[in-house]
């Protein structure tokens, strides 16, 4: 029986990767609702009219009474604006200004908390594509427009009920106003105005933020990888085994070459007669202590003493100096102080014996 892992073959199963999620904000594709954005707003909004509301109304019935009181006079006496107008319109619109610096602010925080910093300029480059009229017919009855569709109703259906609620409650009260005085009739269209507005409001703002818990799981969803998926794109960070086995090789036989290039530079190749070989290089001008300059095992170790016997390098013999030299010292260190006496016999042997030879 050969056993089949079924998950290799399945779709979209695993999270999405922080490299696939960061080439979904380079393409400026991200998890987030236009519709919490636009309730935040709409909420900071009537915040910004409760606190600055009554300046407005003071300013435009300010403005009113001026107009009804001067206007005349002041049309028929001369056409410039008269200073008293500027005035009183600067008391409307400087409050006005901090009602919409507030819900843009809102906006912004808002949807700066809904995706991060993205800067992306695909989503403005123009698509042709979308100038088909056959594919936009098709797009019509897609599945994420019959979607966007229920969605947008469901929406009016709650803020409808949530209107009727508020206006409801207020019906008796209306037909009261019958004879009523109109500072009494305007004080209760603005509260039941403003009790409307925040039934809306409050609802919207519950719907939105359903509308962005689902756009990111759809967003997730959306994003999700294969078991395939996610091994490809580990072995394109990691690259190809097969290619880094070859790196390795490539470098290996780089470094033994440029390791073989230095053994006939050295003074004395230390030996375990069949299994190691260090080559040692000691210059008293230049250098603190002994360096090895070449080491390796079995094959290694017999090409480095067929090296040493062409250049007329001396090759010592000494088992347990040979072994320590090559488990202690890295290629191109320098003989440690616990090594040096016994290192410094074997030159001292080589140089005597270069003494005697000339």
């Amino acid at each position: 029986m050969i056993r089949v892992d079924l998950q290799w073959f399945a779709e979209k199963t695993e999270p999405a990767t922080e490299k696939r999620r960061g080439e979904e904000r380079q393409e400026g594709r991200v998890a987030r609702s236009p519709d919490l954005t636009s309730a935040f707003a709409f909420m900071a909004f009537l915040g910004g009219m409760m606190l600055y509301g009554n300046s407005v109304l003071q300013g435009l019935w300010n403005l009113a009474v001026y107009a009804f009181s001067n206007g005349v006079i002041y049309a028929s006496a001369s056409s410039h604006v008269p200073p008293d107008i500027l005035q009183l319109l600067e008391q409307i619109v400087t409050p006005l200004a901090y009602i919409m610096l507030i819900a843009i602010g809102a906006a912004l925080i808002v949807a700066y908390r809904q995706v991060g910093q993205v800067f992306s300029a695909k989503p403005l480059i123009p698509d042709f594509t979308r100038l088909n009229p056959f594919t936009g017919f098709g797009k019509l009855f897609s599945i994420s427009s019959l979607f966007t569709l229920g969605k947008s109703t469901v929406q009016l259906g709650f803020i409808a009920l949530a209107l009727y609620l508020a206006v409801f409650d207020r019906g008796l009260q209306i037909y009261g106003l019958m004879g009523a005085d109109p500072v009494q009739i305007f004080q209760f269209y603005a509260s039941s105005a403003e009790t409307i507005l925040l039934s809306v409001a409050g609802m919207f703002l519950a719907l939105s933020i359903a509308d962005y818990v689902f756009q990111r799981f759809r967003f997730e969803r959306g994003i999700r990888m294969s078991k395939q998926d996610v091994k490809d794109e580990r072995k394109q960070a990691e690259g190809d085994p097969t290619v880094k086995r070859e790196i390795r090789k490539k470098g290996y036989s780089l470094a033994f070459r440029r390791m073989m290039r230095k053994v006939p530079t050295a003074d004395v190749v230390v030996t375990n007669p069949t299994h190691f070989a260090v080559a040692l290089k000691y210059d008293g001008q230049t250098m603190h202590a002994p360096q090895v300059v070449a080491k390796g095992v079995d094959a290694t170790a017999l090409r480095i003493k067929e090296i040493a016997r062409e250049n007329g390098v001396a090759i010592v013999e000494n088992r347990s100096l040979a072994r320590a030299l090559y488990n202690q010292v890295e290629l191109e260190a320098y003989v440690p102080n616990q090594l040096f006496q016994a290192v410094a016999e074997v030159l001292a042997y080589v140089y005597r014996l270069r003494q005697t030879a000339r």
